[in-house]
């Protein structure tokens, strides 16, 4: 008797155990759980607007065709002008030491309807600020001065 008590007593101890461990596990996991993150660049791409984001699109399409023995990213990336002459400065930097970072202007003509398949887009190489390079006088966005003078 006394055996089959034993017995009975550590079964139900088992029982309750095993009850209380499948209760708490599925708790566990719940709380442990990590919030889902948005697939992409959905948060950048809701705030940014079409014609910067084409900007952007059009520097990278320059600065993948670059020759590295890196990987070059993107690292800034500043709006000159925000009116329908668009005007965009982009950089990309490489992981590759002594690689010189990659300075672009993109200029476009943006306005209500634009199409970004048909938008003409320049993009210019900037000064790398390395010696003897140059854009030629003119900043992202700027045009060439007017030579003033005084008139006779």
């Amino acid at each position: 008797m006394k055996i089959l008590m034993t017995i009975a007593i550590g079964l139900v101890v088992c029982l309750a155990v095993a009850a209380n461990y499948s209760v708490a596990a599925p708790q566990a996991q719940t709380q442990a759980a990590p919030v889902p993150l948005p697939a992409g660049l959905s948060d950048l791409n809701a705030m940014t607007f079409g014609c910067p984001r084409a900007g952007l699109n059009a520097a990278a399409r320059q600065a993948a065709k670059v020759p590295s023995q890196g990987t070059y990213q993107f690292s800034y990336f500043k709006i000159i002008s925000d009116t329908h002459h668009a005007a965009y400065e982009v950089h990309f930097k490489s992981n590759y030491e002594g690689e010189p970072e990659l300075r672009y202007c993109v200029e476009m003509y943006c306005q209500q309807g634009w199409d970004p398949n048909t938008t003409k887009t320049t993009v210019t190489m900037m000064s790398t600020q390395r010696a003897g390079v140059k854009t030629h006088g003119v900043a992202c966005g700027g045009h060439e001065p007017t030579a003033r003078g005084r008139t006779k």
